[in-house]
């Protein structure tokens, strides 16, 4: 939240001062990357809304940096009615242009044409006019229009600008596979463990033509992954009962969490270039090992950083007897290199 202070100088005059907290906040920020550890915090500045802001990261169990909170938001959430923390709503495809605003305005009719490259710079309406209506933004997309453009100018008839990369080098919004693989590694079920969960997240309901409904009680997260449904995309959805992937229309406004491509997994770092061939992964509990150079020991970490005790026989590790996701394998090679990869049980 801005503040205004006023105060009085030696002659009487009031001065007023306005802080922009986003922007004082960012100063202070060393864009520090959290440490490898699950649970590792850090901070990242960047400017949005057109102020300059500071987000809380985290390193999450499945390896990889998020932002710790809504785009939009102005904190990290600490129950899920914490509405500072719900932060904006974007619809599919679209940018930081205003229109994900919690109070935007509705607009009924579509631009011309009805996607990316039809949106001007001040296209701030939330286009939304009602169940399976052809002037819902974006309602006739195909299942291969993608979100990754780098930024508003340079979006496409099929390609929306991600509004993730307006933070920096590495950052984009998360595929429905990476999505999903958070989900097991962070053991998230409901939107209780949602909150209790390193990526602190909360349901801030969901955005149409209705308005927003469901604020505190459900969760709707965008992936940049478009649905095999014409003019959908690919979201989590999060309640007192379940989480889980499902296909949405791109009209519906949600919440928005980025990601950042990082090669660092729990500390374990790839020092050479030797072949590793690990087979099955999914699997269901055997897994095999080929590498061109002999393997001098074996670890197996869960997604807590936890090492396990294993057996490495013929090539082989049995995973029959762990739980059902997320795994870190180490594999120490004689020649002196080390080599991670991930598992997932299923």
């Amino acid at each position: 939240m801005n503040k205004l202070f006023t105060s009085f100088c030696t002659t009487g005059l009031a001065v007023l001062v306005l802080i922009l907290s986003g922007y004082a906040d960012a100063q202070s920020c060393n864009n520090t990357d959290p440490g490898n550890t699950p649970g590792n915090t850090g901070c990242v500045s960047f400017v949005y809304r057109g102020q300059g802001v500071t987000f809380s990261t985290v390193r999450s169990a499945d390896g990889k940096i998020w932002l710790r909170q809504n785009l939009g938001s102005s904190a990290v959430a600490s129950s899920l009615t914490d509405t500072g923390a719900y932060g904006d709503l974007f619809q599919w495809g679209r940018w930081d242009d205003g229109h994900q605003l919690r109070n935007s305005a509705l607009q009924a009719n579509a631009p011309t044409p009805n996607n990316p490259s039809g949106l001007s710079g001040n296209s701030t309406g939330f286009y939304s006019a009602g169940y399976n209506s052809s002037a819902n933004w974006w309602s006739e997309g195909a299942p291969d229009n993608q979100w990754t453009a780098s930024s508003p100018s340079s979006v496409t008839a099929v390609n929306g600008a991600d509004p993730c990369k307006a933070i920096g080098a590495g950052w984009r919004l998360p595929t429905v596979n990476e999505i999903e693989t958070v989900l097991t590694a962070e053991n998230i079920s409901d939107t209780s463990s949602a909150l209790a969960s390193n990526l602190k997240l909360v349901p801030a309901g969901m955005k149409d033509y209705n308005g927003i409904f469901s604020p505190g009680t459900r969760l709707y997260l965008w992936s940049s992954s478009s649905s095999p449904y014409a003019g959908s995309g690919q979201h989590l959805y999060i309640s007192q009962y379940s989480a889980l992937t499902n296909s949405g229309g791109r009209d519906g406004g949600m919440s928005v969490r980025c990601i950042k491509d990082t090669s660092v997994i729990l500390g374990i770092s790839d020092f050479g270039k030797s072949y590793t061939g690990v087979y099955p992964n999914p699997t269901n509990g055997i897994l095999n090992i080929k590498t061109d150079t002999p393997a001098e020991n074996v670890m197996m970490f869960n997604a807590a950083g936890q090492k396990l005790n294993i057996e490495f026989s013929e090539n082989r590790i049995d995973l029959q007897q762990f739980p059902k996701g997320l795994y870190f394998l180490e594999i120490h090679l004689k020649d002196g290199k080390t080599l991670s990869r991930k598992i997932l049980k299923k």
